[in-house]
């Protein structure tokens, strides 16, 4: 049980290595969400800049004039006071400057005067299942891996703080708002702000509000917490999806591998295709096809042993009577008797050529048909140049045609002409002395049809089904034995049929009920 190995279709690990990866794109995006970390940020301040002009107009009130506006002084414990009262719910620090860059008051601290301590309600203590610790301590290490890449300087506080220690509070002694970004060396960045304080127009100090990135980072977490869950939800459902895939595509598609690797001649109709009728997609065509394709294979292979039979058989004839004509010869020493097995031999060396000449052409015909190009024909033009060759001397087959149609199809015009040559051939042989071959061209809406009709003896009935197989022969009498190999008409029908057509014959029968000769029928598709 436990020694079996485990196979895994490389389909599947490439369904879930695709999938997964697009997935592990997108959560890596997730990570860099700057666009929604800069709102964050530019909210956290302006927050800074409202909290900070209020306190700056509140503490600038606060300032008493002495030495007729010369000296402004600003009374600390007011100062605190109001810095207490305005920060008693906020999560901002203040520091008070004064313009002599000495730190007199801070939110955090006791500094000259007594302050007020601040209270900070701790959040509530919920139970964190297994999934939100995991992605916390995963979120952790990345933040730490991040802050680590960080290009800011990392921040120490000073026990005795001064204005020079920030350079936004120099700027704002001098009556600019500035902005700066810190970062602790645990990675915490701090966000300040700092303001001027002002009394009767001129700056008697500054404060320094700061803040930490706690909780945008509470947010960002929280978001990323969100979409972490989705993701790992998406992931379940990407490897089921595929997994189910792989199943649904790659079983019916090994059974079927599995058939095509075991076709083999000798079991011939012992192999079974799996059929998948249920299913109304690509995995059925296929199934159909490749039964489509064994019974193909199939009756290739039933046919080439056929043909190979015959072969074997019609050669086997003319070698015969060779063989018996040499020993007859080496037998006799009657001059005449010698010249008529000599004719004899002769007679079946060239049927013999005609039979591997024709058979060599037959053989390839498949191959040629398959690359050969099909384009547009004139069907009367292929017919009338046929016509006008046979009746350079006598005319011997004349043509009946509407002039006003158009008799084009899609074909190869060599092969068409080989057709027609043969069965005019085969009329030719069968008619009547003094009787001409006649041919008709119709037309429907799809069709050209072509009707070749001789004054022979016609087509006895047990012929019928046979005048197409190959090396069937059937001559008019008196004909010398031998001269036609069987195979014209069998690769005429090959030749129709890989246009897309048919070639059927009949008796045409007259008005007294008696045959009055054969008809050939072609029908090809007709193209505008």
């Amino acid at each position: 049980m436990f020694g079996k190995r485990i196979s895994i279709s490389p389909l599947l690990l490439r369904l879930l290595t695709l999938n997964i990866l697009a997935l592990f794109f997108l959560l890596g995006g997730f990570f860099s969400i700057d666009k929604y970390q800069q709102i964050l940020i530019e909210n956290e301040y302006e927050k800074l800049e409202d909290e900070g002009r209020i306190l700056a107009q509140a503490i600038g009130r606060s300032i008493v004039i002495a030495d007729n506006y010369r000296l402004q002084i600003i009374m600390t414990p007011e100062a605190q006071k109001t810095i207490v009262h305005l920060l008693e719910k906020s999560r901002v620090r203040i520091r008070l400057f004064s313009y002599q860059g000495d730190l007199i008051a801070d939110s955090e601290k006791t500094i000259g005067y007594r302050t007020k301590i601040k209270e900070t309600k701790l959040a509530d203590v919920k139970e964190k299942n297994i999934f939100r610790i995991l992605f916390e301590k995963i979120y952790i290490n990345i933040a730490a891996l991040i802050a680590k890449t960080s290009n800011l300087p990392v921040y120490k506080e000073n026990v005795l703080q001064q204005a020079e220690d920030y350079e936004e509070v120099l700027k704002a002694l001098y009556g600019e708002e500035n902005r700066n970004l810190r970062q602790l060396e645990s990675g915490i960045k701090i966000f300040s702000l700092a303001l001027p304080v002002q009394s009767y127009r001129k700056i008697s100090g500054a404060i320094l509000l700061t803040v930490n990135n706690q909780n945008i980072e509470t947010k960002l977490q929280n978001f990323r917490f969100e979409v972490f869950k989705v993701f790992f939800v998406a992931l379940f459902l990407t490897i089921c999806v595929s997994v189910y895939l792989s199943n649904n595509i790659v079983r019916p598609i090994r059974k079927l591998a599995a058939v095509a690797k075991d076709i083999n001649p000798l079991k011939r109709r012992k192999i079974v295709v799996p059929q998948f009728s249920d299913r109304k997609d690509e995995i059925n065509d296929l199934a159909v096809s490749l039964k489509n394709m064994l019974n193909s294979l199939l009756e290739r292979m039933d046919a080439i042993e056929n043909f190979a039979a015959d072969v074997s058989h019609e050669i086997k004839n003319p070698l015969t009577s060779l063989k018996s004509a040499v020993e007859a010869a080496t037998k006799t020493k009657d001059k005449k008797q010698i010249e008529k097995l000599s004719e004899i031999i002769i007679d079946d060396v060239k049927r013999l050529d005609r039979l591997v000449t024709d058979i060599s052409n037959f053989s390839r015909l498949d191959a040629e048909l398959s690359r050969e190009k099909m384009k547009k024909v004139d069907v009367k033009k292929i017919i009338q140049d046929i016509i006008n060759f046979y009746n350079r001397n006598n005319e011997l087959i004349f043509v009946i045609f509407n002039k006003e149609l158009k008799y084009k199809a899609i074909g190869n015009k060599q092969r068409l002409s080989q057709v027609f040559t043969n069965i005019f051939d085969n009329a030719l042989s069968f008619n009547k002395r003094n009787k001409k071959i006649e041919v008709y061209l119709k037309t429907t809406k799809n069709l050209i049809i072509i009707n070749i009709d001789d004054f022979g003896p016609g087509i006895q009935n047990q012929s019928k089904e046979k005048i197409f197989d190959r090396f069937y022969t059937e001559r008019p009498k008196g004909e010398k034995f031998g001269e036609h190999s069987g195979l014209g008409l069998s690769i005429s029908k090959q030749i129709i049929e890989a246009h897309n057509g048919s070639i059927t014959a009949e008796n045409k029968i007259n008005k007294n009920g008696k045959i009055a000769g054969a008809r050939f029928t072609i029908m090809l598709k007709k193209i505008q």
